[in-house]
């Protein structure tokens, strides 16, 4: 019930306070290419480096197995997908702990609405997701890829995961007040999620009788959606487990 009310009440800032929240992202993201060489355009490059890194690695040395996929490119795209979605929980959950911390002078302020500080990394990271995005379809495009019609459903794949990283992101802000070694914990966790997940490698790859510890990793099933609806041409699962 709690949980219901939190994520009402975090809605409705986000409709009630949206130009507010525009502009603090502006400056949210302004300030993190601030006095770098390449500005902004660092939040296009980046992607596509890791695109390139990740794509050599796993694709080319290493060949990790990957049931109906032949070639490092068709894996490329399949690993790339699911790093976009880890790529943008991280994001949140890694800066949850200080966001009302490093926000005190807004927070202080008796006025400011301090519930929507959490959409603000959110939709920073969703600004990067983006850009991920269109590295992604350039790629396709450039390798002849055919993209299906249910590419144009990522955005209901992203929305069940948007609100678990609103829920999530709003509890450890909190937490992170008092107990500061919440980052640290984060970080670690990330690391255990990336590679204990189905985001290098498939779900169908382990033995039957183990794969529904992945389904104890909160990414599993966005990663598994959202790659779905835009690599394999699927629609989405509502009942997905």
């Amino acid at each position: 019930m709690l949980a219901r009310l939190f994520m009402l009440d975090a809605l409705r800032a986000l409709f009630s306070y949206r130009n507010l929240i525009l502009q603090l992202v502006k400056r949210d993201i302004a300030s993190r290419y601030q006095g770098a060489f390449l500005g902004i355009a660092w939040s296009l490059v980046f992607p596509l480096l890791t695109l390139a890194v990740y794509g050599f690695v796993f694709g080319v040395v290493l060949q990790p197995r990957w049931p109906s996929v032949e070639g490092p490119i068709q894996f490329t795209l399949i690993l790339f997908s699911g790093l976009l979605i880890f790529n943008f929980f991280s994001e949140c959950l890694a800066r949850a702990p200080l966001l009302l911390v490093s926000n005190a002078n807004f927070v202080k302020k008796v006025v400011f609405p301090i519930e929507i500080l959490i959409w603000v990394p959110i939709a920073t990271a969703l600004f990067h997701l983006g850009l991920g995005l269109l590295a992604w379809f350039v790629l396709n495009l450039v390798v002849g890829a055919s993209i299906s019609w249910s590419f144009l459903l990522f955005p209901f794949a992203l929305a069940p995961l948007i609100l678990l990283v609103a829920g999530l992101t709003w509890f450890l802000c909190a937490l992170g007040v008092f107990v500061r070694d919440v980052a640290q914990v984060i970080g670690v966790s990330m690391q255990l999620l990336l590679y204990l997940g189905p985001i290098i490698y498939p779900r169908e790859i382990l033995p039957e009788g183990l794969r529904w510890l992945m389904l104890l990793n909160p990414l599993t099933i966005p990663v598994e959606q959202f790659r779905n609806v835009v690599n394999f041409g699927m629609v989405l699962d509502w009942q997905a487990t």
